[in-house]
């Protein structure tokens, strides 16, 4: 970092500190770090010419009613500062003297050496002295003086003393501010103008804090400018002559093209914050801005040459205005010169352009967008057919020549047209000529080219590459060194700018690095084999770009030749790298240069040459060019074996079954690799000419050829995994039946022992955790055969302990399987696991323990009682078994699960609806243990309620022996009218704001724990030692109660290393929460492995999830999260439109707009109404409700709330990049109820983070009462909020750019990816903790959810709390008296078939297209084929395989993933289907 760029960040630092302290200042933990950072040595240089700033704040933290810590803080502060104050010590005086009054306070080190450092005397009111200085220090009149009298605020009188003291005694007018600088010209100085502007813009604005900080530097004057500036023109507003002046003043400095650009930038910014705090301009400021933005800063031709992002803001605001085709132009243009943030939105903006306004798009602009053979083709349409006849079809051809590796063209243009061009444009496409001239060895024409390079980096590295080759090593390391120096400067440049580009300069400094090893390899030839390993090990380690990988060997050819042996791998990598990057002639090239006069028997060059023609005859389908191929193949392997004396036939007669092959045991490890390879790509080969029908060979060629390749090279993950997936495909596609112990052995065995060595075999953890799910599946659907059992515990032994920690969900989630031996094995696991990892296992132990399903349950005590035969182990369990059953009882207070109780109790449409015979039963075991409350709060809930419910059920067990209808309607008065409405009075009560739990009376046994062994729930760490992990040490003693319908609470874990925030959720099921944040988490692993998600940060924002039982668990709480729809409500009611919110509830309801209040709305009955309406009905209320407002809260917000405009493209493009992610894996897993709660925004990167999982698998599409219709929420507010790229005009605007590449790339991700989320999701088949029962309504918590979400949109206060009444009773909508019979058809409910019976006529009920598209190699058809009876879960997973494969609702045959994302979008985007659901909660207008 340069020193410059140090000294303006320390500088900007301090005044940063300090206006976070300002805005929180009761925050203890942000005034703790503040001023720790403020003490940093590093920042004295900048707190010295500050104080005026950090002074203030500083007398605040010596408050002596300060939090204690806070105060020591502030004096070591003021330790660090003393010698700064030193001339206005006398201000300290009144602090520390309050501060000696407190005897903890004055005996403190710190206060003893801030009062010997400043040397002052603390004096009482009586000017006796509380405490002497340490060493004898001379006390001046001054620090015994008092401070003047001065009008003080009553909150912070020093703050208001010591602005006082440095405030000026005059302080000048906005007017006389600007009459010397605004209004006076620019042109002498415009360095010095616009200081003085700012300085002057400060002294003006009449703030004291900003008078003051006048004084400052330049940097602190930039920063608020834009802040004074709108105090001094609201000054002005009186004064309209003045004011006049200032206007055209700005718009002269804005016409004037001669003016300084920073200038300029100065005041387009200045407009932008005017615009952004909603202060009216005039429209001929506005207008001048725009015109100045896109005359100035856009137009001029190069696409290189960085543009403020503030430009982006005016183009956006010109196009939005007026679309036509020169404003979308401009947007490409400003888009692509933002850098690779804005290529998206270029690229959409681009397709725009050229689909909707038919004008066909710069050759130039596709080339910055890296589609280099899309440029190629537009610029030969450019050019009509013909030969290149101007510079810019010169130019675009050389770059994307270069690009593709097609050097030999770029070669041959450059030797044709180079000569005849001007020398600006010889400087532009020098580079570019002399790469290619390189490239093909011509270095004379290289140095000719190079003599129009312009100065740099890569002029000075290709001059050393002459020196090199011409044998000129002096020059050649004195242009290595300036290249050297030059590269660092461009690095540090572009460093968090370009990302891509910052990498290529650092390919640079490898390759001069290089340079220098070849004059080594050259002039020292013992040096050669470190040389040539460092090389080969460099190069394996590097950035896999092509166009980098080719330079690098480039490189070395000055040394060696390529047919170097030790290198001869990296030359053919990189063939494979430019055939997979369409950079065919340069894969071809390097091919070439590495191939031996002579080809050996087993060539790796021959073997690259074949893999290279077969990827061609794929892609033309050429099915006799591929048999050919597989021939050849056949011929190289069979030459390779003899070479190491081995046949051919031997190895395929000893190819199947589980013994080894004998003839390889003393075969090197370096020969049975390749050939290991070989042998798996014949298997592919082979697989592919035959098609689906493979697994019918009854030669079983190809799983001979799988078998072959896993013997040779067992710690392959590639072979392994491939030969457990052909056995399986051959034993299902075959029939084959669990008892034929035959197929068991030689299809499933193997199978399992290649899955067990896959996930032993060194890979990423996609594929481990891939491996681990494929396995444990096997495992189970085959396990009963003993062989499989015996071969799964013989590799259990072999297996590292830890690869199954990942797993662990799955694992537990298979303890209920009825066959003993299987689950004795699965326990034994369990317990090498516990004994290894306890802490990793207790918490889903523990709620395994406590499920209603014996089997499970058993299981997993048998786990746990083993755990308490290990050291601390009995102390381990019986603490989270205290720790989980208390967490538990303040999940759910005895309020609420009796108000749950009686609900479930009470008729919904008649009273003898009920059995009420049968109540006393159901809550029989609730009921006793009111005669045992364990805690105050139950004991205060018994001396309430116990004696009323006693009598209820009394009265409930006489009528079970008499049947006398009067106790019913008895019970019935008490528990409705008066025990339920009491209890829900007092819950209501917990709603209110502030509302808390204090854990001495909820589960004081949690405040007793001492001495705590056990880790903080998903806080468990296997990577780092025990004693550094995050154990429990206590609770914080009180817990707030969040106001949502199922009343969370807000829990705070203390551990030694942090403090741990949850959210405790009850009456809830987490577990299928939990299973979801590990699938967001195999996805985020997918994700950064794919190079194009990983360039664009795609990520899904998972959060720990710890179930504690089956109806209560913990959330981690996400910090500086908002909901969506508390954001829009929000700035509604900010801006004064709560009114607007009211007009749009009425025209969906139908109601006048303007008379319309929602006081007193029946919620449920509307959305009764509604659901009976015809859909063309529901389309014209939805647009009734969106004509009201264009849909824009959520863009001003991300406008308003964004510093400056950079942080507002960066927050925009991660909003719609996250809510891409989401939005299609929630459509994968069938995620509904996404109403505007359910979506949390990342209140500092913008990104979007989806909660509550309760509604998936498709669940709120499928029910018959208001079922949703989108596959995931994409509203116009969303669609408003992202770039301006859409699709047919401005009809859903955003619709494309970030939003939908991001869309694409993750789709993408995961199709390629579907065995493994199938895998994954088939746990959900086994897990006891999804009701697969399709509903024919909204489930209660989605509904609930609903209701209570809408008490936002409702203004009225009073409308709230009713609303918040009939979420707590919606399931009970308008109860009967008594005796009194309605319909309801809402409760329809649509029963699957018994679970005992056939899967046939579901899988019947699954499109035949996907069996044709998949061709027998259906996940889901195989799990259906393996005795599994729930028949709902296949059918919705079999669901999800489709969506897979590239199916969407309406489509016959597969989709291209565009095509797919392309329908999913106009699907999500529909009215007609926003209409449709609950839109009284959803809001589909928002």
């Amino acid at each position: 970092m340069s020193a410059n760029t140090s000294h303006h960040i320390l500088h900007r630092m301090v005044p940063l500190i300090c206006q976070a302290l300002t805005t929180s200042p009761s925050d203890e933990a942000v005034w703790l770090e503040g001023l720790r950072l403020l003490a940093d040595p590093k920042l004295r240089t900048a707190m010295s010419i500050t104080s005026s700033i950090w002074l203030p704040l500083l007398l605040k933290g010596l408050d002596a009613s300060g939090p204690e810590v806070v105060i020591l803080a502030a004096l070591r502060l003021l330790l660090q500062v003393a010698d700064t104050i030193e001339p206005i010590k006398s201000c300290l005086n009144k602090p520390l003297r309050a501060l000696g009054m407190h005897p903890e306070l004055s005996s403190a080190e710190e206060f003893e050496m801030a009062v010997s450092e400043l040397g002052i005397t603390i004096l009482d009111e009586q000017k006796h002295p509380i405490r002497r200085p340490m060493t004898s220090t001379t006390v001046t009149s001054q620090a015994n003086t008092p401070m003047p009298v001065v009008p003080t605020s009553r909150e912070q009188p020093r703050l208001a003393e010591i602005l006082a003291r440095n405030l000026p005694s005059e302080t000048r007018s906005a007017q006389h501010a600007w009459t010397d600088t605004l209004l006076s010209s620019p042109h002498d100085n415009s360095s010095v103008w616009l200081h003085n502007l700012f300085q002057a813009t400060l002294e003006g604005s009449c703030v004291p804090e900003m008078v003051i900080t006048s004084r400052l530097g330049t940097t602190i004057h930039e920063d608020m400018f834009p802040t004074a500036f709108l105090k001094c023109y609201k000054q002005i507003q009186d004064d309209t002559r003045f004011k006049n002046r200032v206007d055209e003043a700005i718009i002269s400095l804005l016409s004037d093209g001669s003016v300084n650009r920073d200038i300029s930038l100065c005041f387009l910014e200045l407009i932008a914050f005017l615009h952004k705090e909603k202060q009216e301009v005039s429209p001929e400021m506005y207008d001048a801005a725009k015109r100045c933005a896109m005359v100035q800063y856009v137009g001029n031709g190069d696409l290189e040459a960085p543009i403020p992002a503030v430009i982006l803001w005016y183009a956006e605001q010109e196009s939005e205005r007026n679309m036509t085709a020169q404003n979308i132009a401009d947007l490409v243009e400003v888009n692509i010169r933002l850098g690779p943030s804005g290529y998206d939105s270029a690229w959409s903006s681009l397709l725009w352009l050229r689909d909707d306004f038919k004008v066909q798009p710069d050759p130039m602009w596709i080339t910055q967008l890296s589609h280099w053979t899309t440029a190629l083709e537009a610029q030969d349409k450019a050019d009509k057919g013909g030969s290149v006849s101007t510079f810019a079809s010169f130019n675009t051809r050389m770059i994307c020549h270069h690009a593709l590796g097609e050097f030999e063209r770029g070669y041959v243009l450059a030797q044709s047209f180079f000569e005849g061009l001007n020398d600006w444009e010889r400087r532009k496409t020098a580079h570019w000529a002399a790469a290619s001239a390189w490239q093909m060895d011509d270095y004379d024409a290289m140095s000719d080219f190079l003599a129009f390079h312009p100065k740099g980096t890569s002029k000075s590295l290709y001059k050393a590459i002459i020196d090199v080759y011409q044998g000129q090593y002096a020059s050649a390391f004195h242009h290595i060194s300036k290249a050297q120096s030059l590269s660092y400067d461009e690095l540090q440049a572009q460093l968090g700018v370009r990302h891509k580009v910052a990498l290529k300069t650092l390919a640079k400094t490898e390759f001069l690095v290089e340079l220098q090893e070849v004059i080594q390899y050259k002039s020292q030839p013992d040096l050669r084999p470190h040389i040539l390993s460092a090389w080969k090990t460099r190069f394996e380690r590097s950035h896999p770009d092509p166009n980098s990988w080719l330079k690098r060997l480039k490189v070395w050819t000055l040394a060696c030749p390529p047919t170097t042996p030790e290198l001869q791998q990296c030359y053919l990598e990189c063939a494979k790298l430019c055939e997979g990057s369409n950079m065919r002639e340069a894969a071809n090239r390097l091919i070439a240069m590495v191939t031996p006069d002579v080809l050996q028997p087993g060539c790796k060059v021959d073997y690259t040459k074949l893999r290279l023609m077969w990827k061609d005859a794929v892609k033309g389908n050429d099915r006799d060019g591929m048999l050919v191929l597989v021939d050849k193949l056949k011929a190289h392997t069979s030459e390779y074996l003899v070479s190491l004396g081995l046949d051919m036939a031997q190895l395929e007669s000893e190819g199947l079954g589980l013994r080894p092959l004998t003839g390889v045991a003393d075969l090197a490890y370096d020969d049975r690799t390749p050939l290991g390879r070989r042998f798996c790509r014949l298997a592919e080969w082979t697989e592919a000419i035959h098609g689906p029908n493979w697994v019918m060979d009854p030669a079983s060629e190809v799983y001979r050829y799988y078998s072959i390749c896993y013997k040779l090279d067992e710690s392959w993950f590639v072979g392994s995994y491939a030969l457990a997936t052909a056995a399986i495909n051959i034993f299902e596609a075959n029939g084959h039946r669990r008892s034929d112990s035959i197929a068991v052995n030689s299809y499933i065995v193997p199978a399992i022992r290649a899955l067990f060595q896959a996930i032993r075999s060194p890979e990423t953890p996609e594929r481990l955790i891939k491996a681990i799910l494929r396995l444990v599946t096997v495992w189970f659907r085959y396990g009963e055969a003993e062989s499989v059992l015996v071969e799964v515990e013989h590799q259990l032994v072999v297996t590292p302990i830890n690869s199954w920690l990942m797993a662990i969900p799955q694992l537990i989630a298979r303890l209920g399987t009825q066959h003993k031996e299987l689950q004795g094995v699965l326990i034994d696991l369990l317990k090498n696991i516990a004994s290894h990892f306890p802490h990793a296992i207790i918490w889903p132990l523990l709620t395994a323990s406590q499920t209603k399903k014996e089997e499970n349950e058993a299981a997993a005590r048998v786990v746990m009682n083993y755990i308490c035969s290990m050291p601390d182990g009995t102390r381990l369990v019986s603490q989270a078994e205290l720790v989980g059953r208390e967490l538990i009882r303040t999940s759910i207070s005895w309020l609420e699960k009796w108000r749950n109780i009686i609900d479930k109790c009470l008729p919904r449409t008649d009273l003898m609806e009920v059995a009420w015979h049968e109540v006393p039963n159901a809550w029989k075991e609730e009921l006793a243990k009111l005669s045992a409350p364990e805690t105050p709060d139950e004991e205060h809930f018994v001396m309430q309620f116990g004696a009323q419910l006693l009598q209820i059920n009394k009265a409930l067990v006489r009528y079970r022996n008499t049947r006398q209808v009067g106790l019913v309607n008895s019970a019935y008065s008490d528990l409705y009218r008066q025990l339920y409405g009491e209890i829900d009075a007092q819950l209501n009560q917990w709603r209110l704001p502030g509302s808390r739990l204090q854990l001495s009376t909820a589960a004081p046994r949690l405040l007793s724990i001492r001495d705590c062994i056990l880790t903080v729930p998903g806080q468990y760490d296997p990577n780092i030692d025990l004693d550094d992990q995050a154990f429990i040490d206590s609770f914080h003693p009180s817990v707030d109660i969040l106001s949502s319908k199922q009343l969370p609470r807000k829990l705070v874990i203390r551990s030694y290393t942090s403090d741990y925030t949850f959210l405790l959720k009850g009456n809830e099921d987490l577990r299928g929460d939990e299973r979801i944040m590990q699938l967001f988490t195999l996805i985020n692993t997918l994700l950064n492995h794919e190079a194009e998600a990983f360039g664009r940060n795609l990520h899904l924002l998972p959060y720990e999830v710890i179930p504690l039982s089956p109806s209560a668990g913990l959330v981690s709480w996400v910090p500086n999260t908002q909901q969506l729809q508390a954001m829009i409500s929000n700035h509604r009611e900010k801006e004064n439109k709560k009114s607007l919110t009211n007009k749009e509830l009425a025209s969906l309801l139908g109601y006048d707009p303007e008379t319309f209040t929602p006081h007193g709305l029946d919620a449920p009955g509307e959305m009764d109404r509604y659901d009976k309406l015809p859909l063309e009905t529901k389309v014209e209320r939805l647009k009734a409700a969106m004509s009201h407002c264009n849909q824009t809260d959520l863009k001003d917000l991300l406008w308003q709330r964004s510093p400056s405009a950079e942080i507002w493209i960066r927050r925009r493009t991660n909003f719609a990049r996250t809510i891409g992610v989401g939005s299609f894996v929630g459509h994968i897993i069938g995620l509904g109820d996404r109403h505007l709660s359910n979506i949390l925004v990342d209140q500092l990167s913008w990104g979007a983070l989806h909660i509550d999982f309760g509604d998936l698998f498709g669940v709120a599409q499928e029910r018959t009462f208001l079922p949703e219709k989108v596959p995931f929420r994409l509203t116009r507010m969303m669609t408003n909020a992202l770039e301006v790229a859409s699709c047919k005009g401005d009809q859903v605007p955003g619709s494309r750019g970030s939003f939908k590449q991001a869309s694409i790339v993750t789709m993408g991700v995961l199709r390629d990816n579907r065995s493994s989320l199938l895998a994954m999701l088939e746990a959900f088949l086994y897990d006891p903790l999804l009701s697969w029962t399709a509903d024919g309504s909204p489930s209660e918590a989605t509904l609930s959810g609903l209701l209570y979400g809408i008490s936002d949109v409702l203004s009225h206060p009073e409308t709230r709390q009713q609303h918040q009444r009939q979420s707590n009773r919606h399931h009970r909508q308008r109860r009967p008296p008594p005796n009194e019979t309605h319909d309801n058809p809402r409760r329809t409910a649509v029963h699957p078939p018994p679970l005992g019976g056939s899967n046939s006529d579901v899988l019947n009920r699954i499109d035949n297209s996907l069996v044709q598209f998949i061709a027998g190699d259906s996940y889901m058809a195989k799990v259906s084929g393996s005795g599994m009876t729930n028949s709902k879960a296949l059918a919705v997973l079999a669901g999800i395989e489709r969506k897979l494969a590239g199916y969407n609702k309406s489509s016959e045959t597969p989709l291209s993933v565009k095509k797919q994302v392309h329908e999913l979008v106009v699907e999500a985007t529909s009215l007609e289907n926003l209409a449709q659901g609950y839109v009284l909660g959803w809001i589909p207008h928002w």
